[in-house]
C-alpha cells in the first residue's frame, strides 16, 4: 500500500475471504479474497516555538512576553531601569531587519536577541541666578560674574567718585 502525500498507512481491512493478514502477507485460501488498504490523515506537526532572548548593557533590567512564541506571533518587550537611568533604546542583535515598534514586534520564524540599552538620567541643569550692583550715584560698582549658580564665589568691586570713599555694601 502506497499512502498519497500527507497520508500514511493505516491497516489492511479484510471485506471477504475469512483470511488473516500478518506483516502484509496472508495465506490464499480456496476463495476469492478482498482487502481494502486503510489510510489515514497525517497530524500536520506542531508550529515550532522560537525563543526571545532579551539582554542588558547594566542598569536595568529587561524581559519579552511570551519568551517563547512561534512565528507571526506577537511578542512585548519590557524594561525596568534602575534609579537614575531611562531606556535609551533596544538593539537587534539578531535576526538581521527586526523591527521593534512600541516595545513590540512579530515574532519571525527563527531565535531572537534583543538587548536593552540603558542610559544614565541627565543632571537637572544648575539654576542661575542674576545678580544686580546698584551704586548711590557716587561711583561704580560691579559683580565677578553678571549670573551664577549656588555656592559660586562671587567677588565685588567698587570705585568711587573722585572726592569720594567707599564705605560699605548695603544688601
Amino acid at each position: 500500500a502506497k499512502p498519497n502525500k500527507g497520508y500514511h498507512f493505516k491497516e489492511w481491512e479484510v471485506i471477504s475471504g475469512g483470511v488473516t493478514i500478518k506483516d502484509d502477507k496472508f495465506l490464499m485460501p480456496n476463495d476469492n479474497v478482498e482487502v481494502k488498504a486503510i489510510f489515514e490523515e497525517d497530524t500536520p506537526p506542531a508550529p515550532t516555538e522560537h525563543t526571545v532572548t532579551v539582554t542588558s548593557g547594566g542598569n536595568g533590567t529587561a524581559s519579552a512576553s511570551p519568551a517563547k512564541a512561534v512565528a507571526g506571533a506577537e511578542i512585548t518587550l519590557s524594561a525596568t531601569p534602575d534609579k537614575g537611568y531611562h531606556l535609551k533604546e533596544w538593539q537587534v542583535e539578531s535576526p538581521t531587519g527586526l523591527v521593534i515598534t512600541n516595545n513590540k514586534f512579530t515574532m519571525p520564524d527563527t531565535n531572537v536577541a534583543i538587548k536593552a540599552i540603558f542610559e544614565e538620567d541627565a543632571p537637572p541643569a544648575p539654576t542661575e541666578f542674576t545678580i544686580t550692583v546698584k551704586t548711590d550715584g557716587n561711583g561704580t560698582a560691579s559683580a565677578s560674574h553678571a549670573k551664577a549658580v549656588v555656592g559660586t564665589e562671587i567677588t565685588l568691586t567698587a570705585k568711587p567718585n573722585k572726592g569720594y570713599h567707599f564705605k560699605e555694601w548695603e544688601v
